[in-house]
């Protein structure tokens, strides 16, 4: 059996037996999913795997990597095969779903509505119509693409005939209108393999949603009675095109006349392996080059929309990214979502993080969100909620920069409360969806008119004209471009750049980054990083505007408090929001830089004052976001004070160096009676350092039960064991992925306090 390299013992070559670690994607028992860098040709690579007990599940065409089931047993000795930085974990991206809108009020009010809105009628826009109907009815686009300026393209002609999108998701559920009755959908192909296919009824609803908002082509008609009809009559009145009656709402996706060709990665319940999702990608390439190769199963697919997305460790940079931005180089737009991590800076993912693409986040609307707090709540309720009539980001839009320091999102798109079909228990049914996840596909469907009216242009000068073409005056909550990165998207104003030749060939400057995260920011934004006592007037808000502190938490800090005082609404009580008063949003996400869901938050809380104590943050930079309530009616003023206390914890169990494919084992006695143990594992290349090391924790009890706790993106790993069993455990501290040659690490086992030496 194979001693992984470094400071060895008998103890670690007997425990690796045991080693099950966590995080990456088991396949089954004893067994981790990985992706590896090599290359081609991959024959050797194959049969070395194959000798470890491995297997090769996928081999990459367009990037220099494979992905594999190994045992966890003959991962360290791969490790050490391969060299540095050649293994990184298959992570599990989450399946995307709609946003919570109510998070942080969930009891404002009882008993929420459905968001099932029942339709009488329903049309489609015939093909030879819809110039005319873009002309006659420019209205007709508020619901959803409101400001996007695509209906002048609609109105001469282009409306994305001949192109197709490409839909890595859920698949589609068919049977829904909006795409079924112009046959929007051409080709679905599956890659979860669960049984059901690319197109079923029991497929997630996201994938039918997002296509929709591209390639949506309907008029629905609603009774006189419609909950969904009489608001909209009350928020958006030309929203409707036919006056007086007022019954019939168009839904129109940017790309109308676009097809749609799905591929589904995502089950209905659960994520997708980050090997899955590249297949998919490594598809729409092939059949893109098949297409331009005159094969006749090729698919010229000109755009791509990625709806979804996961942390990384090294922005920019990771397998997930690079491959994406492969797709420029092919000839494929591709236009990812920023993520739901929002409203703190630095809660960026992958892919949304590659340079190679046009990265969405979200925008709100006043009559969107109005529209949806009626339905939710009772008629009537949607003005109240929203007072501010200004677009704002959405509070739940992630933000940049990235952790290397390049500036994202891109552009910005209405996200908030989107008018679709997808989600209902049956194709009777509309729903309102938020999200990044929504915007996305409007921008996607923009790059999908200009690729049909521009055939001639790089999808790089699409990509940079979709970018440059923004407009930063939309938004009124005083967004900068960590939120919304140049704009609100404006298709005329990016065919016009095309038209005229004004593309930038570059649309950011960037500096290649540092090893510290603090400093790419401070180097590539307006954002300064602050330590030690700091003191910040949030001086008069608006509805929706951040105060993002950003605050240098070291490995000696053990509590964080916060103090909001001095609360000023500078409207009088009778002017505010009548249902919660003006008051903010304070947000406090961890030192993780990079998407994690919805945003790793320590703290979100609607508050007019008071301390907030976060106890032993993770090391790097806390994001303490003082946000203008986006529901209020008119500005707010704050004192935002922050303190920190360093204590370190003394006493070290062990430490040392460590390099990817490095598995050290300590014994730790545990003796009888003991009522708490905590085990504590720290490194020097925590959150705060870019790229990020993972290191892995897994503890092993006396009776040979494996415990995982250990084994996350946390940093520190922290695994609080009540009541341990008494006898010999063993820790075991894993270099799973540490971009530099080497880190350092430091254990602490303390068994009621009392740190084991």
């Amino acid at each position: 059996m194979f001693c992984p390299r470094g400071r060895q013992s008998l103890v670690v070559c007997l425990s690796i037996l045991l080693l099950v670690p966590a995080a990456a994607t088991a396949a089954g028992s004893g067994t981790e999913r990985i992706l590896i860098r090599g290359s081609k040709p991959y024959s050797g690579l194959v049969a070395r795997i194959a000798r470890l007990g491995g297997k090769v599940t996928r081999q990459f065409k367009y990037v220099d990597a494979v992905a594999a089931e190994v045992p966890s047993a003959a991962l360290a000795a791969l490790k050490a095969e391969l060299g540095e930085a050649a293994i990184t974990k298959d992570l599990l991206v989450p399946a995307p779903a709609p946003v919570d809108t109510t998070r942080g009020r969930p009891g404002f009010l009882a008993g929420a509505g459905s968001n099932d809105h029942a339709y009488d009628g329903v049309e489609a826009i015939g093909e030879a119509d819809l110039a005319g109907f873009a002309a006659e009815h420019p209205n007709a686009y508020l619901i959803n693409n409101s400001i996007m300026n695509v209906d002048p393209f609609h109105a001469g002609g282009i409306a994305g005939e001949g192109i197709v999108v490409g839909v890595i998701d859920s698949g589609i559920r068919p049977g829904f209108p909006h795409l079924d009755l112009d046959g929007s959908v051409i080709g679905c192909e599956d890659f979860v393999g669960d049984g059901l296919g690319c197109s079923n009824f029991a497929n997630g609803g996201h994938g039918t949603f997002v296509a929709g908002m591209i390639s949506a082509n309907v008029v629905f008609s609603f009774d006189p009675a419609s909950a969904l009809r009489n608001s909209v009559l009350e928020h958006c009145p030309s929203c409707f095109i036919d006056p007086p009656t007022n019954t019939m709402i168009p839904m129109i996706g940017t790309a109308p006349l676009s097809s749609i060709y799905a591929l589904r990665v995502f089950p209905p319940v659960g994520g997708a392996s980050t090997s899955t999702i590249l297949a998919a990608v490594e598809r729409a390439i092939e059949l893109k080059e098949k297409f331009d190769a005159g094969e006749p199963d090729g698919v010229n697919i000109q755009v791509v929309n990625m709806s979804l997305g996961g942390p990384t460790l090294v922005s920019g940079f990771d397998l997930f990214d690079i491959e994406v931005g492969v797709m420029l180089l092919k000839g494929i737009v591709p236009v990812v979502a920023a993520g739901n991590a929002g409203p703190s800076s630095l809660t960026m993912g992958s892919p949304g993080s590659s340079f190679g693409v046009v990265t969405v986040g979200a925008a709100g609307h006043a009559h969107n969100e109005r529209i949806l707090r009626d339905l939710q709540f009772g008629l009537g309720i949607g003005s109240l909620y929203r007072p501010f009539d200004g677009t704002q980001s959405a509070f739940f839009s992630s933000r940049g920069p990235n952790a290397d320091g390049h500036v994202d999102p891109d552009v910005t798109a209405n996200g908030f409360a989107s008018f679709g079909q997808g989600f209902s228990s049956t194709t009777l049914g509309i729903t309102i969806g938020s999200g990044t996840s929504f915007a996305t596909p409007s921008v996607a469907g923009i790059a999908a008119l200009l690729r049909q009216a521009f055939p001639g242009a790089h999808p790089l000068k699409i990509r940079n004209a979709i970018i440059a073409g923004a407009n930063p005056s939309i938004l009124q909550d005083g967004s900068i471009n960590v939120d919304q990165g140049h704009g609100f998207v404006d298709a005329l104003a990016a065919g016009l750049r095309l038209l005229k030749g004004n593309v930038p060939l570059l649309t950011d400057r960037f500096r290649i980054p540092t090893g510290s995260v603090a400093r790419n920011v401070e180097r590539n934004t307006s954002l300064d990083v602050r330590h030690g006592s700091v003191n910040v007037s949030a001086s008069s808000l608006l509805p929706g505007q951040r105060e993002d502190i950003l605050y240098e938490v070291g490995p000696k800090t053990r509590q964080v408090m916060i103090t909001i005082a001095d609360f000023v609404a500078e409207l009088p009580p009778a002017e505010q929001n009548q249902l919660f008063g003006d008051d903010l949003l304070l947000a406090i996400h961890s030192a993780k830089t990079s998407s994690i869901g919805e945003g790793d938050y320590l703290e979100f809380t609607f508050t007019t004052g008071g301390v907030f104590i976060i106890d032993d943050p993770e090391p790097g930079l806390l994001r303490i976001t003082v946000n203008g309530d986006w529901t209020n009616a008119g500005r707010v003023s704050a004192s935002v004070s922050v303190a920190s206390t360093e204590i370190p914890l003394l006493g070290l169990t062990n430490a040392g160096k460590i390099r990817t494919g490095d598995v050290f084992t300590f014994p730790i006695s545990v003796p009888a009676g003991v009522t708490e143990a905590e085990f504590r594992l720290s490194w020097k290349d925590d959150w705060g350092s870019y790229p990020t090391s993972d290191l892995d924790m897994v503890l092993v009890s006396p009776s040979s039960v494996v415990n995982q706790d250990g084994a996350t993106l946390d940093s520190p790993e922290v695994v609080t064991v009540a009541t341990p069993e008494a006898g010999t455990w063993l820790v075991h501290v894993i270099g799973f992925e540490i971009p530099a040659k080497k880190d350092f690490f430091k254990l602490r086992v303390a068994l009621d306090g009392n740190v084991v030496n």
